[in-house]
């Protein structure tokens, strides 16, 4: 009672701190005689929004302001004096636009600009990412559609997960799973976000998809590690992906099939300019095709629903989004073990410009619900969910001359799940969990071309004693003053306070237990991120990476290693360490795109044999886990030629440690059991845990693309293709239930065809 009493009374400070400020602040920025001019910039084309648009204000002598849009296309330039001013707004791929502002004392204007396409105006912006070579810096990148439509992909358009898995330091458990390790983080330490709905697991079964196709994405911030103080509940990396809002001006759809897939796309407006909906849907045939085409059976299924509703006012742009998952099969088909999960999430965000405010206000609020099983093809055996409800305010306002951004999350969350006999202690349990968190940043360029972001976030919850203290810190330095060379940093302290246990010698199954880590008893997970990094550009097409990194993680749950085949809910701790380094190469430029890709790597982890397990001889036990890939090499390459698209992708990875199996026996506990009469229980002999390791990988996918123009409003899209195209019998697992090799896909060619509307 005294522990919920103190997280009711921090709640309770925060939240008021939050208004004080808040009110506070607008009060003296009101009174001020300074102007402000807002932007939201837009595709004239469809009314999307243009995330990373060059927004300059000058006068006849001088600039007075200058910046980036974010990906709601907004940007804001405060602490302008009364006067006339020119407004410049460009990005590459779209006319130039220009037009006169007047702004008076304590006004605050809004400027909504349309840009217009001109794919032979290349000179606006001298450096611009978005359609040359990716922006990378410290474990950043941001993520663009294009780029997803350039890894071969089995279906229709491009995904998030195939993309992803070309990144260096990102490590799949094969073509099956839905899982990702990155940078030595495991799935469960991963934060995913979509429009800001926290997420569970999001990629499907099959790991060449997720829920996010091509079509559907306006971008993606994906970090590495070292993020910053806006994102929390993680320890190891961030995913946050914005949707497209619709096309606000004109009806468009798309359908299309290939033997993985089936999938429909349509956008279009409800009232022109103001309202717009994008509908996305995709379902799985692979179960049905695959043994005519490969010669194998591949007895998966999934599907997904994506849908968002914006509704943009003078002062107001509200969305709702929705997403509903489903995903069931087998990851080895010889084995009667079925596996499942669905995602279902419903969100809003609104983001207020209101002319009163002295910063945009931006408010989230929805639900997610999460549910895996695993069992029999017959019966459900066992089932672990969790629900979460959750509110979060963001907020921007300026002090001392520094942009200050700061903001609250508050999460509320149960956890459920019914087991078998399989686990250990409890057959069920039923568990809640309040969180609170705080953040706030600035960002200080204390000389020229330097940038500092110092952060805090902290957490309370209702299994801690004491709020955690998470100090961050990012760093840019462009020592010749542009973005063509940069040294980047970033660091920071990252607590976890839920957690996913699995079955960590059962690559067969991906079955989680979610629940709230129990701090009375046992320390929170945390881990400290460490990255340094160098960036050179060329133009605006060349971009050569390369960055060194570190996690130290601390108190990471993992599962016991008992003889019997049975997962511990009650979880060991193990400390990691997890250092490397990747460097990455990519070269677009007119019909020719080329990547390159390399990461080393090494994870440790150390526990006390106590909690891990009897058998294992010395106090401290220190091994590499199964994800632990110590090179990973992939290369892409595109080129388009008279119409025709095409990509190449090949990837290798050493391989990962694993188990071995030294026999079966049967157990009998004696004397509670007679041995005359009691057959025993099957106990699985494992020598030391990831004593060897599986062999190395590696696979080429092909792809070609050519669209024809059947009328003026219909385009016929076509791609042909297959994934590892010279058969190589990659290894996916030894399954310790049947005592077999498990491959992953074989060679698998496919044709897709779709047909877009407009």
């Amino acid at each position: 009672m005294k522990h919920r009493q103190k997280v009711g009374v921090w709640v309770y400070v925060g939240i008021t701190a939050f208004f004080i400020l808040l009110t506070g602040m607008q009060q003296v920025l009101a009174e001020s005689d300074s102007a402000t001019l807002r932007v939201i910039v837009a595709s004239d084309e469809d009314g999307n929004p243009i995330p990373g648009a060059n927004v300059i204000l000058s006068t006849e002598q001088d600039t007075v302001g200058a910046g980036s849009t974010n990906s709601d296309g907004y940007v804001q330039i405060s602490d302008l004096q009364p006067g006339d001013y020119n407004l410049e707004v460009s990005f590459l791929g779209y006319q130039s636009y220009q037009t006169d502002v007047s702004l008076s004392a304590g006004q605050t204007a809004l400027e909504r600009v349309r840009l217009s396409a001109d794919v032979e105006q290349l000179d606006e912006v001298v450096v611009e990412a978005a359609d040359g070579a990716a922006y990378r810096e410290a474990g950043r990148q941001t993520v663009s559609p294009q780029e997803l439509g350039r890894i071969p992909s089995p279906g229709p358009g491009g995904d998030l997960a195939m993309y992803l898995q070309s990144l260096p330091g990102v490590v799949s458990s094969g073509d099956r799973g839905g899982e990702m390790f990155i940078r030595g983080g495991t799935p469960s330490q991963n934060v995913i976000l979509m429009d800001n709905i926290p997420l569970t697991q999001p990629f499907h079964i099959s790991n060449l998809f997720s829920a996010f196709p091509e079509e559907a994405l306006q971008d993606v911030e994906f970090y590495a590690g070292g993020f910053g103080a806006e994102y929390t509940g993680g320890t190891s990396s961030v995913i946050d992906v914005s949707l497209r809002q619709g096309n606000m001006r004109e009806f468009s759809g798309e359908v299309a099939a290939s033997p993985y897939l089936v999938s429909a796309f349509a956008e279009g407006p409800i009232v022109e300019d103001h309202q717009s909906l994008l509908v996305s849907a995709r379902s799985s045939v692979i179960d049905q095709t695959a043994e005519p085409l490969s010669g194998e059976e591949v007895p998966i299924d999934f599907y997904d629903i994506l849908v968002r509703y914006t509704n943009e006012l003078p002062n107001l742009t509200c969305s709702v989004t929705g997403m509903h998952t489903y995903d069931e099969g087998q990851i080895n088909p010889l084995r009667d073990v079925n596996l499942s999960w669905t995602n279902t999430a419903l969100g809003g965000r609104c983001l207020l410009f209101d002319a009163s405010l002295d910063h945009a206000f931006d408010i989230s609020v929805g639900i997610s619900n999460f549910t895996n099983t695993e069992g029999t093809l017959d019966n459900v055996e066992r089932e672990s969910s969790v629900q979460r409800i959750h509110l979060r305010l963001d907020r921007d306002y300026d002090y001392l001359g520094l942009p200050i951004s700061y903001g609250l999350r508050f999460d509320v969350a149960r956890f459920q799940s019914e087991l078998d006999e399989r686990f250990v202690l409890f057959d069920e349990f039923d568990s809640r969990m309040a969180n609170f968190q705080a953040f706030a940043s600035a960002t200080w360029e204390p000389i020229d071309n330097l940038t500092v972001v110092p952060g805090l976030t902290s957490q309370i919850s209702t299994g801690l004693e004491v709020p955690t203290l998470e100090p961050r810190l990012r760093l840019s330095y462009q020592p010749f003053g542009s973005e063509f060379q940069e040294f980047s940093l970033a660091a920071g302290r990252y607590y976890q306070l839920v957690e996913g246990i699995s079955d960590e010698r059962d690559a067969g199954t991906v079955f989680n237990v979610w629940k709230p880590m129990d701090t009375m008893d046992h320390p929170e997970p945390w881990a400290w991120h460490g990255i340094v990094g160098f960036r050179q550009r060329l133009a605006n097409s060349f971009e050569a990476t390369i960055e060194g990194y570190i996690k130290d993680q601390r108190n990471i749950p993992v599962s016991k290693w008992t003889p019997e085949a049975r997962l511990e809910i009650e979880t060991a701790f193990a400390d990691g360490f997890t250092y490397g380094a990747d460097a990455r190469i990519e070269y677009d430029s007119g019909p020719l795109h080329l990547m390159l890709g390399y990461d080393w790597s090494k994870v440790n982890y150390e526990a006390s044999t106590g909690e891990l397990g009897a058998w294992i001889d010395g106090e401290i036990f220190s091994y590499n886990p199964a994800h632990d890939r110590r090179h990973q090499f992939s290369a892409m390459a595109g080129y388009d030629i008279f119409g025709v698209t095409t990509s190449v992708r090949w990837e290798y990875g050493t391989g990962q440690p694993y188990t071995r199996i030294r026999g079966n026996d049967m157990a009998i506990p004696l004397p509670d059991q007679n041995p005359a009469t009691f057959p025993g229980t099957a106990m699985t002999i494992f020598e030391e845990p990831f004593g060897d390791r599986l062999p190395s990988t590696h696979r080429l996918d092909v792809s070609m693309e050519r669209e024809f123009q059947l009328s003026p409003r219909v385009v016929l899209g076509t791609e042909i293709g297959a994934i590892n195209i010279y058969d190589r019998n990659n290894i996916f697992y030894y399954d310790s239930s049947t005592f077999e090799r498990v491959d992953q896909m074989p060679f698998l060619p496919y044709f897709a065809v779709s047909a877009s509307f407009n």
